[in-house]
């Protein structure tokens, strides 16, 4: 003769026309659906889970002393004399070669507001002058220059 598994039944309660059950572990309420028979609450699952998966943070970025990009340079040479190419160090090579110099990237310098408006009123101007200059060009080379010169300064001009 087989028994029946015993089933618990937990409190539940209609709250705001959804029905809410109580965790089986802390007791705390949780919304449910109408087939439930026993929950557990996300702050139960976390602790159970914890154990077994502890929640490490990275520690983010840490330097490792080589520049950005050393990886994909065909030969790069760190400054113990570490010989590396495409990324793969060469260890018969070590000390065989000086250290690669990499040069810092200058930076471009800034427009103001009224550069940039100064450049493109200009660009308007020449655009002018030389659709004039279209309306009387006779030759067709002459037609295909200022054409293409009128291309350049609209870029410019956007």
């Amino acid at each position: 003769m087989t028994t029946k598994k015993q089933s618990i039944e937990y409190h539940t309660e209609l709250i705001n026309n959804e029905l809410h059950m109580e965790c089986k572990r802390c007791g705390q309420m949780v919304a449910v659906s109408k087939s439930i028979t026993a929950t557990t609450c996300h702050e139960c699952v976390r602790e159970l889970y914890e154990k077994d998966f502890p929640f490490e943070s990275s520690a983010g970025y840490k330097p490792t002393g080589k520049p950005r990009g050393w990886a994909f340079m065909k030969e790069f040479v760190d400054k113990d004399g570490n010989v590396y190419h495409k990324g793969k160090e060469q260890p018969g090579l070590k000390g065989t070669l000086k250290p690669t110099v990499i040069k810092p990237k200058t930076p471009k310098p800034k427009i103001t507001k009224a550069q940039k408006y100064r450049i493109k009123t200009d660009a308007f101007a020449q655009i002018h002058i030389l659709k004039k200059q279209l309306s009387k060009a006779k030759f067709k080379k002459d037609i295909k220059r200022i054409n293409s010169e009128i291309k350049k300064l609209q870029k410019i001009a956007k």
